[in-house]
């Protein structure tokens, strides 16, 4: 099928009911007719409803606020009542295997990008810069670091004399005419 039916975690449901997320077009006639072909489970009977939307303020950009009104798609919902029942598996304890804290990682790391491409990026206070650079003070407090002069770190030479000019000859012909 070229659709996408999601089945929802319900436990306040019995056993022989399941609610799932399905496109607005399916019909009662055709979840029951998927769920028999598909995985071969017996439907007695279906119950579907759409639900609405709240309406929002869009911004321009994708942001929520002031703007126009908009009512984001609907969505549509069906529990169906089964022949034999159906007990969601147990949560796994471990999320190890699912690499949980990569993907949160990755999330907060794509949130971070999206902040600093927004127009009011640059007037907000740079909060990564302001802590790196108290870790550092802190490592030279401490003497875990020595300190250098940037000049010294970079290696460039100051030992000449500051403010004082080489000597020039005056160019010919630029004297005084007379």
């Amino acid at each position: 099928p070229d659709f996408t039916v999601a089945l929802i975690r319900t436990p306040f449901l019995p056993p022989r009911y399941a609610s799932f997320y399905v496109p607005l077009h399916l019909n009662k006639l055709d979840m029951r007719d998927y769920l028999q072909r598909a995985y071969g489970v017996g439907v007695l009977a279906v119950r579907s409803f759409v639900e609405q939307q709240k309406v929002t303020r869009m911004k321009s950009r994708g942001r929520f606020g002031y703007g126009p009104l908009r009512r984001p798609q609907s969505k549509k919902r069906m529990t169906v009542e089964m022949k034999e029942p159906f007990v969601w598996p147990e949560a796994p304890k471990e999320m190890d295997k699912w690499e949980k804290d990569q993907y949160y990682k990755a999330a907060k790391w794509q949130q971070d990008m999206q902040d600093a491409q927004k127009p009011e990026a640059p007037m907000l206070a740079p909060t990564k810069e302001r802590e790196s650079y108290a870790a550092e003070a802190e490592k030279i407090l401490r003497g875990e670091k020595p300190w250098r002069p940037t000049w010294q770190a970079l290696g460039l030479n100051y030992d000449r004399a500051v403010g004082a000019r080489p000597a020039t000859s005056p160019k010919a012909g630029s004297g005084s005419r007379s």
